[in-house]
């Protein structure tokens, strides 16, 4: 699975699921503006008899309350269903198959690797998984491309969610899960909202 299947995933993902929690944002911004207009009526009433102009100027007020705590509401929901979106491509990748998940992991080995000496940091959660004979395939597969293909996998374990980080001297190379998701976060969330609420 590539960073680009992650994308789409996500955007498809999403798609599937805005209609339905957008709907319901709609509905209670809809009770809420209705709220917004009986109460503005009933004022509106009220002191008819004293004044009109005070009467609607009320009102106007009270329906842009009404209209802004409606649009709250559905910004707020699209941040959690994008925020949700999100969460469930990460759980997806980490659920997946070992197989398929280390191949991934492979992937973005060999895509940041520089020198071929650096050394792997993973998350303690991962220690099964990406292993001193996992390193040694990806340094095998090093080999036989002309690199160093002299990478180490680390004793010590770092506080990420899923993939690595890759280390040379004092320089760390972030490519966890966690990371990635977040960059990609950041380049795809306008256009997410665009496809997804407009």
């Amino acid at each position: 699975m590539t960073i680009k299947d992650i994308n789409e995933k996500i955007i498809s993902d999403a798609k599937i699921q805005a209609d339905k929690i957008i709907a319901q944002a709609e509905d209670k911004a809809n009770n809420i503006i209705k709220k917004g207009k009986k109460e503005a009526e009933n004022i509106k009433n009220i002191i008819l008899h004293r004044s009109k102009q005070e009467a609607s100027l009320k009102k106007s007020k009270i329906l842009t309350e009404a209209n802004l705590e409606a649009k709250k509401i559905i910004l707020s929901e699209k941040q959690k269903i994008i925020e949700d979106v999100f969460n469930k491509a990460s759980e997806s990748i980490l659920k997946l198959e070992d197989k398929d998940y280390l191949n991934i992991i492979k992937k973005m080995i060999l895509d940041n690797i520089e020198t071929g000496d650096e050394t792997i940091f993973i998350d303690h959660s991962d220690r099964d998984k990406i292993s001193e004979s996992f390193v040694e395939d990806i340094n095998r597969e090093l080999k036989s491309k002309g690199k160093k293909g002299k990478l180490k996998l680390s004793t010590s374990y770092l506080p990420i969610k899923g993939g690595v980080v890759i280390g040379f001297g004092k320089i760390r190379k972030n490519i966890s899960l966690e990371f990635l998701l977040k960059k990609i976060r950041e380049e795809l969330e306008i256009q997410i909202s665009k496809d997804l609420f407009n």
